[in-house]
């Protein structure tokens, strides 16, 4: 919208929608239907497409509600548990409870984010915006070209001031890790598409993200309070080249600094594929939708042995063939044994045609019948 009051000198987005007050109102988490109706009339885009520019085209997959008041942490964040136990440190989760009415899944303070190589392939400046799901903590790279997101100031229609460089010149992208970029594209698959196929077995979107915020709030436990699971914290964090963010044990995941999010879904990318590969055990119940299919040898069976009554040498049909050029033989010179042939065999024609066959078979063999 602030692309299109650019186009047309317009001041402000409000003067695109007579008799609609849209101040106060965060459209990227909600739009009322009668204003979603009206931006449908006065566009070519359907209704649910808008509805899903916004976060409530997301509910239920990736929130409960866009209203904070109406979004518990507990039974959002510790529904599943995959990597410890659900019974170890309830105390320390506390900690980490955000107050009530002040917490989203996956929101944060908004900053704007981009990707470097998807602004970079735009065909002109006219199509520069920013997608609402770079914005979200849940993802830290462009699933399509597997770099980070860049922090950025976006002049819709216009130009792209990347914070790196505090310019619009093109900004070299950084990758990142295998982890990061395949716990992204599943991420954004859920969203495109509502489901995530897991080696076992494809989950609901809304499974997907739950199980993920699970092992988030798992890796921000102190290993401390972790017991005789603090050397698979260490090892998870140890794989990512990071230390722990000191504020994680105690500050809600959407609520710390973005580099430390950044640090945060790191480990939670190399958390999710170890248990994957079945490098790190994981003591959560729901540990087995992300564990591999065990290997189960399948039992060759007994080798076949030769059977303790040997076969006949001569089969019960050998001398059929031989009886009948025998009957044949003697049809042809004995009149009475070509009537009795053809007695025997008539019995199995049903029609007169069927006989008229069976007198042309006797006569190409040379066989006389009986007057």
């Amino acid at each position: 919208m602030r692309r299109t009051c650019a186009y047309y000198g317009l001041a402000r987005p409000a003067d695109l929608l007579p008799g609609f007050d849209i101040s106060g109102l965060d459209m990227d988490r909600y739009v009322p239907e009668p204003l979603l109706a009206h931006l449908a009339a006065r566009s070519i885009v359907p209704v649910p497409r808008l509805r899903s520019m916004t976060l409530s085209g997301w509910i239920p997959w990736l929130l409960d509600d866009t209203d904070p008041a109406r979004c518990d942490f507990d039974t959002y964040v510790h529904q599943f548990s995959v990597l410890l136990p659900a019974d170890l440190a309830v105390h320390d989760r506390l900690c980490r409870t955000p107050e009530g009415g002040t917490w989203l899944p996956w929101v944060s303070e908004q900053r704007t984010r981009a990707c470097p190589v998807c602004v970079d392939e735009l065909e002109c400046t006219a199509d520069i915006g920013v997608t609402l799901v770079h914005q979200l903590s849940l993802l830290t790279s462009c699933p399509v070209h597997v770099c980070r997101l860049e922090f950025c100031t976006v002049l819709p229609g216009r130009a792209v001031l990347w914070d790196r460089t505090a310019s619009d010149e093109r900004l070299r992208p950084i990758p990142v890790s295998q982890e990061v970029a395949r716990l992204d594209r599943r991420s954004a698959r859920a969203l495109t598409s509502g489901w995530v196929q897991l080696d076992r077995d494809r989950v609901h979107a809304a499974v997907w993200f739950r199980l993920l915020r699970s092992v988030v709030d798992d890796v921000c436990t102190p290993l401390c309070r972790a017991g005789r699971w603090s050397t698979v914290l260490s090892a998870i964090w140890n794989s990512t080249g990071h230390p722990r963010p000191p504020q994680a044990s105690r500050v809600v995941f959407e609520h710390l600094r973005w580099t430390e999010r950044e640090r945060v879904v790191a480990a939670a990318a190399s958390a999710v594929s170890a248990i994957e590969h079945g490098d790190l055990p994981a003591g959560g119940a729901h540990a087995r939708l992300l564990a591999p299919i065990p290997d189960e040898p399948v039992d060759p069976g007994t080798a076949p042995t030769r059977s303790c009554f040997p076969a006949s040498e001569r089969s019960a049909w050998d001398g059929v063939q031989d009886a009948i050029d025998a009957a044949v033989e003697v049809a042809r010179s004995d009149i009475a044994a070509a009537a009795s042939l053809f007695a025997f065999l008539r019995t199995g024609c049903h029609t007169p045609e069927g006989t008229a066959r069976l007198e042309k078979v006797f006569a190409d063999l040379g066989i006389r019948l009986p007057p």
